[in-house]
């Protein structure tokens, strides 16, 4: 009985992208350097999707959830503060000016995580990229073992700017993936 308790607890818990960032591996410096490193032949021509929330919430397209222990819990959402995800997607990804193949950029999800005990912050992002008519997703999670937020007080924290590099980090780790449906289409 015990048992099934615990599955279906299991079940529960692990369906929430909260939860599957905080039990999700750590990204290794060498994976972090391989994606930093990977070179983008395309173009990218517009970014779009990047919903503002009013209401924040763990179903929110564009969102962060900050939680922390340290005063008794602390949870909330906010908007990731980004003022220009066009430009900030395609810093992060790398569009190359000169490249043949020009593609579309749509953010499906980017939901950002920080938390303490232990530190860390962490983003799952989904994108839809676009090459013509044609719509490849790519999706990443990018976790990293830092502190990622800072607690001013009980009911107040902010978002470290090192947070944000995550955030392009897993932008550019869904567009690769992307990206690499559309080279084995081509082939």
């Amino acid at each position: 009985m015990r048992f099934n308790i615990f599955l279906v607890l299991f079940f529960v818990l692990s369906g929430c992208v909260t939860n599957q960032l905080h039990f999700a591996a750590y990204t290794t410096g060498a994976e972090q350097s391989a994606i930093k490193n990977k070179i983008i032949h395309s173009m990218i021509i517009g970014v779009s999707g990047d919903e503002r929330c009013t209401q924040c919430s763990e179903n929110s397209k564009v969102v962060w959830h900050a939680a922390n222990y340290k005063v008794g819990l602390y949870e909330g959402f906010a908007n990731v503060p980004v003022t220009d995800w066009s430009d900030f997607a395609k810093q992060s990804i790398g569009s190359d000016a000169d490249a043949s193949i020009k593609t579309r950029v749509e953010i499906d999800r980017i939901f950002v995580k920080t938390w303490n005990s232990p530190d860390y912050y962490a983003c799952e992002a989904r994108l839809s990229v676009y090459v013509g008519a044609a719509k490849y997703t790519g999706q990443s999670r990018v976790k990293i073992k830092m502190a990622g937020q800072e607690l001013v007080s009980q009911d107040l924290v902010y978002l470290k700017s090192e947070t944000l590099n995550a955030v392009g980090l897993a932008l550019k780790a869904a567009y690769i993936d992307a990206f690499d449906k559309i080279e084995k289409v081509s082939r």
